[in-house]
């Protein structure tokens, strides 16, 4: 019976050792809680009143929730991930900068400048007049002219520059370019000048008068040899008979 006793108390003596070195060695009381951590109301581990011992590693922290022994492996993990996404990214990187280097950007050349051919300053109604224009510099990329009459009801311009003239009064004709560059000219349409179908009839009249009278002259001037001869005979055979008469008498 006494052996018993001695046994019991050696066992709880033993069971007490344990406990004890295990508090001296992780510094801690109580149990680990559901969080796996543990209490140190009394700070015998330096690391302040809670710490844990997570896979049986010494009393440590959890910095913003991460356990420094668990992290390790993932972290190494993490940056050799990190690394090989780096390498990659800068593989891409380098490669979109030798793409861009090499390839060729196409340069658009604007228009400086925009001026109508053309010095016109009169149209007679009814006319048409194609006009043209030159832009400034001769590579300008884009090349198109737009054209516009200030008032369609005297004068109309098509799309490639044909003016028509269709009244009395002044217009202005205005080239823009497809940057807004433009060349303006004005023209006076005037009326087409009327004929003198009377001033016609006389100048008719007065030609066919003196075609006549140019007639009756030549034909008096035909006759007149025939009348001088025939005079100068009578007058010849007169003084002749006048004569002979005289000497025999």
């Amino acid at each position: 019976m006494r052996k018993n006793k001695v046994k019991i108390i050696s066992i709880l003596l033993t069971i007490l050792t344990v406990i004890s070195m295990g508090v001296t060695t992780y510094a801690h009381s109580g149990r680990t809680d559901s969080s796996g951590g543990h209490k140190d109301n009394k700070n015998k581990s330096g690391l302040g009143s809670y710490h844990y011992h997570c896979g049986g590693h010494p009393a440590h922290l959890h910095t913003n929730g991460v356990c420094p022994y668990s992290s390790s492996s993932s972290s190494s993990k993490s940056s050799t991930s990190s690394s090989s996404s780096s390498s990659k990214s800068n593989t891409s990187s380098s490669s979109s900068s030798s793409t861009k280097t090499t390839s060729t950007v196409p340069t658009t050349i604007g228009v400086t400048d925009i001026k109508i051919n053309e010095n016109v300053t009169n149209m007679e109604i009814g006319k048409s007049l194609k006009l043209t224009a030159t832009i400034t510099p001769d590579d300008a990329t884009d090349k198109n002219i737009t054209w516009k009459s200030s008032d369609e009801s005297i004068a109309t311009v098509s799309t490639t520059g044909e003016v028509v003239a269709k009244k009395y009064g002044t217009v202005d004709i205005t080239a823009t370019s497809s940057n807004g560059k433009t060349s303006t000219i004005k023209i006076n349409i005037q009326e087409s000048p009327k004929v003198d179908h009377s001033a016609i009839i006389k100048t008719s009249t007065t030609s066919k008068n003196n075609i006549a009278n140019n007639t009756s002259v030549n034909d008096q001037e035909d006759s007149n040899p025939l009348a001088g001869i025939i005079t100068l005979g009578i007058l010849g055979g007169g003084s002749y008979w006048g004569y002979k008469k005289y000497k025999k008498s």
